[in-house]
């Protein structure tokens, strides 16, 4: 698994992508902070936006990490040299993860250090202190990103197209949770709310639980809900890997 991480995040770190992607993620999160006087508590415990625009950052550089082994026929030697294809696909998910995540939290306390003058860390937000709902609200976006990079590695790999799962993507994470939401409102809210365009809302209500409203489910159930159906994407995910054709 160490040999297989280890060579995940050298080609990720040699591919221009993830930076373009960091740098993408600074340009929006400022869009979102600026002029100044947007800047406020909710603002500051989404990372400046870091959270909503790393969710759909990451979708393109999930796609495009995997089907840059494809363009370059690495693929096939890749599954060939091994004899654990879950390692490989494991390292490939951890290693995107933790970008995102650590893109997005460094940016944020950067943006904080220059724009948040008016606010210190210990200050309130529904309870709890800017820098702990910061860290909820990272612990969400973490658990959101396992959800989907595995759907978008699951994706790429069944499409081999990665405009095709951008497109995809960038539908759930924009107008996935208004739809469910308006689902909600037609369908019975006990079964309709364990939909997965429900769960994206798990990046803004463990620090905020006035959203168990608009989700309908506790913040375990939430939990769960992204578990179960990261697991599902993971196995899928895995099963497509295994049996790759070019």
């Amino acid at each position: 698994m160490g040999n297989s991480l280890s060579r995940e995040i050298y080609k990720f770190t040699h591919q221009r992508t993830p930076l373009y992607g960091f740098l993408v993620m600074i340009a929006l999160m400022l869009y979102s902070s600026i002029p100044s006087y947007k800047v406020n508590p909710f603002l500051i415990t989404q990372g400046f936006g870091a959270i909503q625009w790393c969710t759909i950052i990451m979708v393109a550089v999930s796609a495009d990490f995997i089907s840059m082994e494809y363009r370059n026929n690495t693929m096939v030697t890749l599954l060939f040299r091994s004899n654990h294809p879950f390692t490989i696909y494991l390292a490939k998910l951890i290693t995107l993860v933790v970008y995102g995540i650590m893109a997005g939290f460094v940016c944020s306390l950067i943006l904080m250090l220059f724009l948040g003058n008016n606010y210190s860390w210990s200050d309130s937000f529904h309870g709890y202190p800017l820098i702990v709902a910061l860290g909820y609200n990272f612990l969400g976006a973490f658990i959101y990103l396992m959800f989907t990079i595995s759907l978008s590695l699951l994706l790429v790999i069944l499409l081999k197209s990665n405009s095709i799962v951008i497109i995809i993507g960038l539908a759930v994470d924009f107008l996935g949770a208004n739809f469910s939401g308006l689902l909600m409102n037609i369908l019975p809210k006990q079964l309709w709310a364990w939909n997965p365009l429900n769960m994206i809302n798990i990046i803004v209500q463990l620090s905020n639980q006035s959203t168990i409203k608009i989700t309908h489910l506790s913040n375990f159930e939430l939990l769960l809900g992204n578990g179960c159906y990261t697991l599902l994407f993971i196995i899928l995910g895995l099963w497509a890997f295994k049996n790759y054709q070019k």
